[in-house]
């Protein structure tokens, strides 16, 4: 070997040796410091400084597991937020198991923890929390019904995950006490239609402990209630037990009151079942009626069962209005403020000024109307003649609130003894079967967490990816087919035969 080859040859190894310890040396920093970039015009992938300091508080660990098939929409944004997530903090551990490619450890791990398909499920110590696949994302199934896939419309991940890691790493925890032996429906009753036993199984997986107050014969609410819910009692309060809910609430508490309309007959409860002035001292007062709505009637069902669909901007149904969810309440009775004129008075003539039915609330607090009917809707007023419903002057006219939320004039200035009080013209909402139509589940857990002071207002808003789609004619379509069948192979054929020719001249 001459010595030119020797040299040639040592510096070629000596390069050699060089970029692969440059490329080991890169690939070492590259592991030791990285950073993640999100590229979409949307930041969909970028977590908000609220969920970055969220997680750099965490204490204990957080295990997520996601229960979803490989080939959901889904799975691919929730997985690159998981990893961001786990990025930031080391004490988000997170396992993926797809139902399809591995079901000798699904179907066990569904059973312990109750779920079903496509559902990611946040656990720390004790405390779990179900986001499913529906909480994740809005949908456009506009191109659904031509053979098209729903595009995501809004990828609301981040709002989901950060409220169920505050969830489940908080200490403290709601507990909620339903009033009984007033012919309220039972917590334990399966039966559909009747029971309350799936609205307890949605408050315990969202960790609020659920009990019964037996409230005849006792002047005092019990002392760990985070909100008392009296719901479809068939029989009056007593005095007392109004007297102990109203004292309950004057000293800060939080109720949830859902009362069904009352039909006259032998031994029918008064009107407002006792319960008319407590809510008179907080501005609100049940009619004695029952909601139609002819523009929004659940089709071969009736017109005493509607699907509201027009509400307030109170955070209960903020959600609600923003996602397009109604609901359905069937056989509901209006609520008024109580500075309204009741229904059948004499309309005050012009230039004066109707006088209030009763005080207005404390001053603390104020009524908002969170659902209400279309302006076709009314109160029908004639219950004795319900054969034969017809909108007159006696009727309360349209639209006609079913739900009103009192609480801080100002939300930003609240504290911890400004009561809290949601009232609905309804409780049938809620009961097995009709509680999973529509937005009713949302909207009585809604309710109750905003009673509870445990609403997850974090600040966080949905996020839309972009959607890029091409239109094509038939025509073109048939010319990118030629062209990538025949046109790309004869250049090919061609860039080679001018190399052969270029190489042999």
């Amino acid at each position: 070997m001459t010595a030119p080859r020797a040299q040639r040859i040592g510096t070629s190894a000596i390069g050699i040796f060089l970029a692969a310890a440059l490329l080991v040396g890169v690939n070492w920093l590259g592991y030791r410091h990285w950073a993640r970039a999100d590229w979409t015009r949307a930041r969909i992938y970028s977590l908000s400084e609220t969920t970055r300091k969220i997680l750099a508080g965490l204490k204990t660990p957080v295990r997520v597991t996601v229960l979803m098939r490989g080939d959901s929409r889904l799975i691919q944004p929730v997985t690159e937020l998981l990893n961001r997530y786990r990025a930031v903090s080391s004490k988000i551990e997170v396992e993926f198991v797809d139902p399809l490619r591995n079901p000798a450890r699904a179907e066990p791990l569904a059973r312990e923890l109750g779920v079903r398909q496509s559902t990611v499920v946040f656990r720390s110590g004790q405390k779990k929390k179900y986001v499913e696949e529906d909480k994740l994302a809005d949908f456009d199934f506009a191109g659904a019904g031509m053979g098209g896939a729903p595009e995501i419309k809004a990828f609301k991940g981040e709002q989901a995950f950060t409220s169920a890691i505050l969830e489940v790493t908080e200490n403290k925890s709601a507990k909620v006490y339903f009033t009984a032996g007033h012919g309220e429906p039972t917590l334990d009753n399966g039966e559909r239609g009747r029971g309350y036993s799936e609205a307890k199984q949605l408050l315990e997986r969202d960790n609020v402990g659920v009990a019964v107050w037996e409230s005849l014969g006792k002047g005092e609410v019990p002392a760990d209630a985070s909100a008392i819910v009296v719901a479809g009692p068939r029989t009056a309060f007593l005095a007392p037990e109004a007297g102990a809910l109203q004292k309950y609430l004057a000293g800060g508490g939080h109720a949830l009151v859902l009362l069904d309309p009352v039909l006259p007959g032998p031994g029918s409860p008064a009107p407002d079942l006792g319960l008319g002035p407590l809510l008179e001292a907080y501005g609100l007062r049940p009619v004695d009626d029952i909601v139609i709505d002819p523009s929004n009637a659940v089709p071969l069902v009736g017109p005493e069962t509607l699907i509201a669909n027009h509400f307030g901007g109170h955070p209960i149904v903020r959600a609600l209005a923003d996602q397009g969810l109604p609901v359905v309440l069937p056989l509901a009775r209006s609520i008024s403020r109580t500075t309204d004129p009741k229904p059948g008075s004499p309309t005050p003539a012009p230039g004066t000024t109707p006088t209030p039915a009763a005080a207005p609330t404390p001053s603390a607090t104020t009524p908002t109307m969170l659902v209400e009917t279309t302006p076709d809707g009314w109160g029908e007023t004639s219950l004795d003649q319900l054969d034969r419903v017809e909108k007159d002057s006696k009727d309360v006219a349209g639209p006609v609130t079913i739900a009103f939320a009192v609480g801080p004039a100002d939300e930003k200035k609240t504290d911890a003894k400004t009561p809290r009080l949601v009232a609905v013209g309804n409780s049938r909402f809620i009961t097995n079967g009709s509680i999973s139509n529509a937005g009713n589940a949302n909207f009585f857990l809604n309710a109750v967490h905003w009673l509870t002071g445990e609403e997850k207002l974090v600040g966080i808003t949905a996020k839309t990816p972009e959607q890029a789609s091409l239109a094509l004619t038939q025509s073109q379509v048939n010319r990118i087919g030629l062209l990538a069948t025949v046109g790309l192979p004869l250049a090919a054929v061609l860039l080679g035969v001018w190399v052969w020719y270029r190489r042999r001249d």
